[in-house]
């Protein structure tokens, strides 16, 4: 099911996306700003991947922003009998500041509790990624603690920030 508002949409990854989504991940700076971690991917690697993803027990989504991809999102670590879930987002650099990550999450929340009925959304970020822990925050959010030395980036131990919202909360903020 696709989720649209009037800024995005967001829809299942195509073969199309294969180019912005192989600089997303073969990009330094991006990696240095998220969770995970990857090796260099080919663009053989990165259709095989997108070929693959009829067996993924994930949520992703292609942000598409009316003419093309400007990042992912994704809804991991789906638990239906605890009715929990965990979000991710990615935007491409030079697709930032627009509000697209705000949007895609914002349509993210309204899913996991309205369709899938998740009770507590979670979201882990690194210690220094500023403008992600703002998005959470702006979100109703709450810093339930901090993973230490959590993540290896850049020659450097980071924590990670743990992130997360109740149902019961985000409805309080009227943000329907």
């Amino acid at each position: 099911m696709y989720l649209i508002d009037e800024l995005v949409t967001l829809r299942g990854i195509e073969k199309e996306d294969a180019s912005v989504l192989y600089e997303m991940i073969n990009d330094p700076e991006m990696e240095s700003q998220v969770v995970g971690w990857s090796f260099p991917v080919s663009m053989e690697q990165q259709l095989a991947w997108i070929n693959n993803l009829q067996t993924d027990k994930n949520i992703r989504y292609a942000v598409d922003a009316g003419n093309g991809i400007v990042g992912t999102a994704i809804i991991s670590s789906i638990d239906y009998k605890n009715g929990t879930a965990n979000l991710n987002i990615k935007i491409s650099k030079d697709q930032r500041g627009h509000g697209y990550a705000s949007h895609a999450v914002k349509l993210m929340i309204e899913y996991c509790f309205n369709e899938l009925n998740i009770h507590c959304i979670t979201a882990n970020v690194i210690e220094d990624n500023e403008s992600s822990r703002k998005l959470w925050e702006k979100f109703g959010f709450i810093a339930d603690g901090v993973l230490r030395s959590r993540v290896y980036k850049m020659g450097k131990y980071k924590d990670i920030i743990a992130y997360s919202l109740l149902k019961e909360e985000y409805e309080k903020r009227n943000w329907k």
